[in-house]
């Protein structure tokens, strides 16, 4: 046998004894075909050649305010959609029908017939449904602004001359288009109440690193029971009680310092390279309870491969894994809002999820005016 062929044999004879890794190299990419190809299917799924559905309400029913609708409609990025106006058009919003609302409001065609007013009220709003995200709400509102500005221009310019008193051409003057007011189906609706990036990624990415603590603490769990260790410290009067919590309270010390660097992170870090800050409210005690909880949890299921796996090599890819899927199914990786109504029922019983859930329903993520009364209890993690 050639060189090659023995040392081909001799990886292959080295693979065979790692069927766990090696069936991690099929399993882990397969798992996560399944997971993120139904997470997504309702975000990629066609919306009949429209980026989005728009509630279209017109309340000044005058010929400008239909030929605003119309050239609304020839935009096919948008599907429009006219009806009289719900009685709670932000609750229409949240049941996500349509990811807009464009209210022509009453006054709109008489207020271009003349000069625009310094300080004249918007007569164009904008509703943003919770789960629109920023680039198509910034579509949105370049779609609405040129045809908004669009229609001031043409029934401006047809007033002003377009010679001067020499017959030379005259440029026509910049026209600001209409102001546009924007609310967000959040109560109050303002625009700095929108969710940004930050509070949807510090809470997610947070309890995905609290529970890599699964890693370390299993290893260590095993290897200390394959020394001996534990029956050792049992001969000298310490008992299991005594040596579980010796264990579990430094991890969860941890735990608790990744909660306070990971927030600072967001509160001072992230304004450094031009994003937007962490905004903390809510009760504080909420916030320690709720990371405890995270972090018990995260120990139990640290535990839990520690008193099954027989090797640190398997305890470490259980931990990686359970992680990592967790993390999938959990709304870590996809944010659940895109997720279809069975995935985020799914989602629900993943414990990672109750972390971002638990942070936005005790307003400790959100703006005070868009925190939610109810909130998941944090010991339902811990069971």
């Amino acid at each position: 046998m050639s060189p090659l062929a023995a040392t081909i044999v001799k990886e292959l004879r080295l693979l065979r004894r790692d069927l766990h890794g090696l069936a991690l190299l099929f399993i882990l990419p397969l798992v996560f075909i399944l997971i993120m190809s139904l997470a997504l299917q309702d975000l990629f799924a066609s919306r009949a050649g429209h980026l989005a559905d728009v509630l279209l309400i017109d309340r000044d029913a005058t010929p400008k305010s239909k030929l605003l609708q119309e050239v609304l409609a020839k935009n096919e990025a948008f599907g429009i959609t006219r009806q009289p106006a719900p009685k709670d058009l932000k609750q229409a919003l949240r049941d996500g029908r349509f990811a807009f609302a464009v209210e022509i409001r009453k006054g709109y065609g008489s207020s271009l017939e003349g000069a625009p007013a310094a300080k004249a009220p918007p007569l164009v709003g904008l509703t943003v449904a919770p789960d629109t995200d920023k680039r198509t709400e910034k579509l949105m509102l370049a779609a609405l602004g040129e045809a908004t500005g669009l229609q001031r221009t043409q029934q401006l310019i047809q007033f002003l001359p377009t010679e001067d008193p020499f017959g030379y051409p005259i440029d026509p003057p910049s026209i600001e288009a209409p102001a546009i007011d924007v609310a967000y189906a959040y109560v109050p609706a303002k625009p700095g109440d929108a969710p940004s990036a930050v509070q949807q990624s510090v809470p997610a990415w947070l309890v995905f690193a609290i529970f890599f603590v699964s890693i370390p603490f299993s290893n260590t769990f095993i290897r200390e029971r394959q020394l001996g260790v534990q029956k050792r410290l049992a001969t000298i009067d310490v008992g299991p009680v005594t040596q579980f919590l010796g264990k579990l309270i430094p991890y969860f010390l941890v735990n608790q310092a990744q909660v306070v660097l990971m927030l600072a992170a967001g509160v001072f870090l992230v304004p450094l390279f031009g994003g937007q800050a962490l905004q903390l409210n809510g009760s504080p005690l909420a916030l320690v309870l709720l990371s405890a909880a995270v972090s018990l949890a995260a120990l139990g299921l640290a535990l839990l491969i520690a008193v099954t796996a027989r090797t640190s090599e398997q305890a470490t890819m259980a931990s990686g894994l359970g992680a990592i899927v967790l993390a999938a199914l959990g709304g870590i990786m996809i944010p659940k809002f895109v997720m279809p109504a069975g995935m985020q029922a799914i989602a629900d019983l993943s414990p990672m999820a109750c972390m971002p859930a638990g942070m936005t329903n005790l307003g400790i993520m959100m703006p005070p005016s868009a925190a939610r009364t109810m909130a998941p209890r944090p010991e339902a993690m811990v069971a």
